[in-house]
C-alpha cells in the first residue's frame, strides 16, 4: 500500500504501511547530522525560520532530546534564523493513554499499588501455592507493598511487549516448566483488575494496550521520526506501525552507510543479535585507547587528569564541554569523579539528576514519620539532629545554641535510656536542674509529632513542614533555598497524589500512606541546571548524542557494558527470550553497536578513551567487557594479556585518604588530680590518657539503646552497695532474703533511672543483672557464714602519688569477725571471671623488646619479667594501709558477677608479696612523673579497648600531629 501526504512545504511524500529506514554515517558525530537531516527532510531552504513543529521525533532518552534541540538551535543560528522545534518524546510517551472518547479513569501508580496491596492482604493461607509455596509469617502492609511493587514491575516489563500475566502461560511454544505458576499469576492479576474496577479505575497497561490499537497520530503531525532508538518499546512500535498507513514514519540509525543497513538492523532500527554478537570491535591503537585501572577511584582520577589537561589548553574554559566529554557506565565512578573534578577547580554536572531520597528533606520526613509511627526516643534523637528541626528549636538569636540542646538530649539518653518520648519527658520533669529547658523542647517535639500523626493523611503530611518553616524566608535566587522550595512542592504534590489514590481504599491507615508517599517521593529526581563550563557526567545510553571530539568512557566492565539483566524471580532469561522481551543477547547487540558508533564517530577527528576497573569499590573482582575481547583469533591473545596484566603496586588508590592530621592544643594543659583508673589508662596508652583525663574527651553514642559495660556495672554496684549500707541486713545470712533485697534494690534503681517502659535490650540486661545478683546472694551468704562481714562500703580515699592527688572509692572492705583480718574487695561485672593478678600484671612477651616498654612498668619475678597493666588494687592497699584503715596483713581481690552465673565467686590475689607491693608503688610513681612531665607520646597503636578508635584511621601516630615541646602549661621549668 502506497499513498501520498502533503507536507507543510507543499511537497508530497510517499506513505507506506512500513517505516522507511535511513542511515546517518557513524563516521561523524550524530547531533549535527541529525539536525541537518531533519532540516533537509522538512525542505528548509536556510531562508526563514526552521519550522519542524509538525514533526514528532522519538528519541531514546531525555538527554538525547535536549542535545537534539541544542543542535537544531545551532544549525538555525548559523544562518541567522530561529527554530520551531519538533515535538520530542520518549518511546513510552508515544501512546496517548486517555483518548478523548475514553471515559475510564486510568489508575495512577499509587492506585495500582494500593490495589495490589488489597489483593495480597486479602489472600488466605494456602492459596496459589505455585506463586506462594510458603505463606508469609505475617501479611503486613510492608510485606504487601514490597511484593506489590515487584508485581507492578513484572506487569510493566510484560506490557512493553503488549502482554499481561495471563498471556504468558498461553504464549507460543507450548507448555513450559512454570506454566502453572503463570496461570496462577494470571488469576492474581484478574483479582487486581476486579479491585481496580470496583474503585472505578482501569490499569494503565491495559489502557496502553488498547491505545496501541486505537490511538491515532497526534493532530498537526505530518511525519514521525524514530531517531536512533536502539531498543524502543514494542508496544510503541505497534502504534507506529499503524500510523505508517497515515503519514510517513522514518527510522534513522547511526551506522556505516556503505554497509547493507538491513544486515545490522531490523525495520525499526534495533541492532540484530545475530550480526552484532559476531561483530569485531574496530579500535585502532587499542593499548593506547584502553586504560586498565585498579578501581573506580583510580578511573575517576585518570578521567579528571585528562579533563584538567584539556582545561589547561582550552582557549575558552566555558566551552570545555565542547572539547572533552565523559561517559559513565559504572555508577560507582560518579561520586569520586565529581570529587576529583571539583578538587581541580572545575565543575561537574550529572544530567541524570539527583534522587530525592538522597536529599535532606527526604531524611527529615522519614524521621518525622518514624517518630510518629513509634515515638521511640532513638527516633526522637535523630529528629532533633535534622538541621531544620534544630533551627526550629534554636532559631538564630536564641539565648543558647543548638549544641547545648544536643548535649542534653545525649545526656538524657546515656543516663536514662528512655524507650519513648513520653518516658523522656518524665525524666526531664524529674531532674530539671540536670536538663534545664529540655522539657519545653521535648513538648515542642511532641506537638510536631502529633501534627504528623493525624488520621487525615493529606493534612498530617503537610502540617509538620508548615510548622517547621512557618518563619522561614526563602530566596529563590539562592540555589539551596530554591532546591528546598522545589523539594517541598514535590512532596506536597506526591502527598496529594497518594491521598487521592487512597480515597478508593479507605481502610489503609495514615501511617501506611506515609510510607507509600515517602517511597514515591524518594524516587522522584531533581534535575540541576547545568552551570556554564561544567563537565557533564553522562550515562552510557546518552553517549551517541555526545559530539565532543575527545570522549572518555569509564566502567567498561562486564555487567555494565554490555548491561546485564540480572536474575529475575519472575522473568528468567529463557522466559524473556520466549516472550520476546529484552534479553542479555539484545543488550549485547545494542551495546556492541553503541560502542562501535562512539569509536567511529571520532575516527577522523578526535579520540575515544575507554577505562575499566580491576575491582569494585568494595574490592570485588570485575571482568573486562566482553566487547573489548570481540576481535580476531590472531588479535585475541594480545588483548587478553593486556586486559589481564598485573597492575603496578601503586596503581590502586585507597578508598579513604587522610585529609589532615589532628593537632592537640599547645601548650599542653596541666593536670592536678588523677583518678585511680587513670594509671591503667596511661599504662595502656599515654596518648589516650591525655585525651580522656587531660582533655576530658569521651565518646558519645547518640543511638545508644542499651547499657554499656560501665552502666551495667554501676547498676549492679548500686544494689550491692545498698546491701552493705543497710544495717538491718548486715547480720542476714539467708541467701533467699539477701537475693530478694538485692533484686528489689535493682528494680527500684531501674525504675528511678529508666522508668517502667523499657526498651527490649534493657529488659534483657535487667534480667541478666537480676540473675547475677541472685547468685551473688548465695556467695555473700556463704562468706558471712564463714565469719566475714562488710565493714565499709564505697569508702572514699584521697592520697598523693608523686605531685598528684589521687581520688578513689573502694567498693567494700570486709573484716573477719574472729581473726580481725581485712579484705579489700572490688566488684567486677565483666562477662567472664577476672583474676586479680591477671588483671594487673602480664608477662613480657617473647616478641617484645624490653627497651620498647616503659622502664617503670617492668619488674622481675625470678627469671620472668612482668609488665604492670593496672595498679588499682595495689594503690587501694597502699592508701588504706597508710591511712591506718587496714593493717599490713590485708589482702585484696575481686567479687566476680559474670554472665555465666555459676562462676560467681570471690577471687583473692594469692601471692601478692611485699616485692610486688614495692614494684607497684615504683610503677605508680613512674606514671605520675610521666604525666607531670607531659609524656603522652608515643601512642599504643592497638589497645585492647579503644573508645577513640573512630578518630584514628590507619594508625594513631599517623593521624596526629603531636607537638615536639610537651611540657605542660605552667611547668616549663621542668
Amino acid at each position: 500500500m502506497v499513498s501520498q501526504l502533503a507536507g507543510v512545504t507543499g511537497e508530497t511524500q510517499p506513505i507506506t504501511d512500513a517505516p522507511r529506514l535511513h542511515v546517518l554515517s557513524w563516521r561523524s558525530p550524530l547531533p549535527a547530522q541529525a539536525a541537518a537531516w531533519l532540516a533537509d527532510e522538512a525542505g528548509w531552504t536556510r531562508r526563514g525560520p526552521l519550522d519542524l513543529a509538525d514533526r514528532l521525533v522519538v528519541v531514546a532518552t531525555r538527554q538525547s532530546g535536549r542535545r537534539l534541540r541544542e543542535a537544531l538551535a545551532r544549525l538555525a543560528a548559523t544562518h541567522g534564523q530561529a527554530v520551531f522545534p519538533p515535538r520530542v518524546v520518549l518511546p513510552e510517551q508515544v501512546l496517548a493513554l486517555e483518548p478523548a472518547e475514553n471515559t475510564e479513569r486510568i489508575a495512577s501508580k499509587h492506585v495500582s499499588l494500593l490495589a495490589w496491596i488489597e489483593v495480597l492482604l486479602a489472600m488466605r493461607d494456602g492459596e496459589l501455592t505455585e506463586v506462594f509455596p510458603v505463606d508469609p509469617p505475617a501479611r503486613s502492609f510492608a510485606w504487601a507493598s514490597r511484593l506489590g511493587r515487584q508485581l507492578l514491575d513484572v506487569q510493566a516489563k510484560l506490557a512493553e511487549q503488549g502482554l499481561r500475566m495471563a498471556d504468558v502461560a498461553r504464549s507460543p511454544g507450548g507448555p513450559f516448566p512454570e506454566s502453572t505458576r503463570w496461570i496462577q499469576l494470571g488469576e492474581l492479576e484478574a483479582r487486581y483488575d476486579r479491585t481496580l474496577a470496583r474503585a472505578g479505575h482501569v490499569d494503565a497497561h491495559v489502557a496502553r494496550l488498547r491505545a496501541a490499537g486505537e490511538t491515532p497520530p497526534p493532530e498537526g503531525i505530518a511525519a514521525v521520526v524514530l531517531l536512533v532508538v536502539p531498543d524502543p518499546y514494542a508496544l510503541a512500535l505497534r502504534a507506529l506501525g499503524r500510523w505508517c498507513a497515515r503519514l510517513p514514519v522514518v527510522v534513522v540509525v547511526h551506522a556505516d552507510p556503505e554497509q547493507d543497513v538491513a544486515t545490522g538492523f531490523d525495520a525499526w532500527g534495533r541492532p540484530r543479535v545475530d550480526h552484532w554478537r559476531r561483530h569485531f570491535l574496530a579500535l585502532p591503537d587499542f593499548e593506547s585507547r584502553v586504560h586498565l585501572c585498579a578501581d573506580p577511584h583510580r578511573q575517576a582520577s585518570t578521567i579528571a587528569e585528562s579533563i584538567a589537561a584539556a582545561h589547561a589548553l582550552a582557549a575558552d574554559p566555558l566551552r570545555l564541554g565542547a572539547a572533552v566529554a565523559v561517559g559513565i557506565a559504572d555508577s560507582e565512578i560518579t561520586t569520586p569523579l565529581r570529587a576529583e573534578i571539583t578538587e581541580r577547580g572545575l565543575t561537574a554536572h550529572s544530567p541524570e539528576g539527583i534522587p530525592r531520597r538522597r536529599e535532606a528533606l527526604h531524611h527529615l520526613l522519614r524521621t518525622i514519620a518514624a517518630v510518629a509511627r513509634e515515638s521511640s526516643f532513638s527516633a526522637v534523637a535523630s529528629l532533633v539532629r535534622c538541621p531544620d528541626v534544630l533551627r526550629w528549636l534554636r532559631p538564630s538569636g536564641a539565648s543558647e545554641g543548638p549544641a547545648a540542646l544536643l548535649v542534653r538530649i545525649d545526656d538524657l539518653n546515656t543516663r536514662h535510656l528512655p524507650a519513648d518520648l513520653a518516658t523522656a519527658l518524665q525524666h526531664a520533669d524529674a531532674n530539671p536542674s540536670r536538663f534545664p529547658g529540655l522539657r519545653q523542647d521535648l513538648e515542642r517535639l511532641r506537638t510536631l509529632v502529633e501534627l504528623a500523626s493525624g488520621d487525615d493523611f493529606r493534612a498530617a503530611a503537610r502540617a509538620p513542614l508548615a510548622e517547621l518553616f512557618a518563619d522561614a524566608r526563602f530566596d529563590l535566587a539562592d540555589d539551596a533555598d530554591e532546591h528546598t522550595v522545589d523539594a517541598i512542592r514535590t512532596w506536597t504534590d506526591t502527598c496529594d497524589a497518594v491521598a487521592d489514590a487512597a480515597v478508593a481504599f479507605p481502610r489503609v491507615a495514615a501511617a501506611d500512606l506515609w510510607e507509600l508517599a515517602l517511597h514515591a517521593f524518594g524516587e522522584t529526581v531533581r534535575f540541576e541546571t547545568r552551570p556554564p563550563g561544567a563537565i557533564e557526567m553522562q550515562g552510557w545510553l546518552e553517549l551517541p548524542w555526545e559530539d565532543a571530539p575527545h570522549l572518555l568512557v569509564g566502567g567498561l566492565n562486564d555487567g555494565f557494558v554490555p548491561a546485564a539483566i540480572t536474575s529475575d524471580p519472575f522473568l528468567p532469561e529463557s522466559l524473556r527470550e520466549r516472550l520476546g522481551l529484552p534479553t542479555n543477547a539484545t543488550r549485547l547487540a545494542r551495546d556492541s553497536w553503541l560502542l562501535q558508533a562512539l569509536v567511529f564517530a571520532r575516527s577522523i577527528r578526535g579520540r575515544c578513551d575507554l577505562l575499566l576497573g580491576r575491582t569494585s569499590t568494595a574490592g570485588d573482582p570485575l571482568r573486562p567487557s566482553r566487547l573489548l575481547l570481540a576481535c580476531s583469533d590472531e588479535e585475541l591473545p594480545r588483548r587478553v594479556r593486556f586486559l589481564f596484566r598485573e597492575l603496578p603496586a601503586n596503581g590502586a588508590d585507597l578508598p579513604w585518604r587522610r585529609a589532615w592530621r589532628l593537632r592537640p592544643r599547645t601548650p599542653l594543659q596541666r593536670l592536678e588530680r588523677m583518678p585511680v583508673t587513670g594509671f591503667r589508662t596511661h599504662l595502656a596508652c599515654p596518648f589516650r590518657f591525655y585525651l580522656r583525663h587531660v582533655l576530658r574527651m569521651e565518646p558519645v553514642d547518640p543511638r545508644k539503646n542499651e547499657l554499656d559495660a560501665r552502666d551495667f556495672g554501676t547498676l549492679v554496684h548500686h544494689a550491692v552497695e545498698e546491701l552493705g549500707k543497710d544495717a538491718s541486713m548486715r547480720t542476714c545470712t539467708e541467701a533467699p532474703a539477701l537475693a530478694d533485697y538485692l533484686v528489689t534494690r535493682l528494680e527500684e534503681q531501674v525504675r528511678r533511672l529508666h522508668g517502667t517502659n523499657l526498651p527490649l535490650p534493657l529488659v534483657v540486661q535487667v534480667e541478666s543483672a537480676r540473675q547475677r545478683l541472685q547468685h551473688a546472694a548465695r556467695v555473700e551468704a556463704a562468706l558471712r557464714a564463714e565469719g566475714w562481714w562488710t565493714e565499709r562500703v564505697e569508702h572514699s580515699l584521697d592520697f598523693l602519688v608523686g605531685p598528684f592527688l589521687v581520688r578513689a572509692k573502694v567498693d567494700r572492705i570486709d573484716r573477719h569477725a574472729e581473726t580481725g583480718a581485712y579484705r579489700i574487695v572490688d566488684y567486677k561485672t565483666s562477662d567472664t571471671p577476672v583474676s586479680p593478678a591477671a588483671a594487673h600484671v602480664r608477662p613480657l612477651k617473647k616478641t617484645e623488646d624490653p627497651e620498647s616498654v616503659r622502664a617503670y612498668s617492668l619488674f622481675h619475678d625470678g627469671a620472668t619479667t612482668h609488665v604492670w597493666k593496672d595498679l588499682q588494687l595495689p594503690l587501694y592497699l597502699h592508701a588504706l594501709q597508710a591511712a591506718g584503715v587496714v593493717d599490713d596483713t590485708a589482702v585484696c581481690g575481686y567479687f566476680n558477677l559474670p554472665k555465666a552465673v555459676g562462676d560467681t565467686s570471690l577471687l583473692l590475689w594469692e601471692g601478692y608479696t611485699p616485692e610486688l607491693r614495692e614494684a607497684a608503688w615504683t610503677c605508680a610513681l613512674g606514671v605520675a612523673d610521666a604525666v607531670a612531665h607531659g609524656v603522652f607520646w608515643p601512642p599504643e597503636e592497638s589497645p585492647k579497648y579503644d573508645d577513640f578508635e573512630s578518630l584514628f584511621h590507619l594508625g594513631t601516630a599517623a593521624s596526629v600531629d603531636w607537638p615536639t615541646a610537651t611540657a605542660p602549661e605552667g611547668d616549663s621549668a621542668r
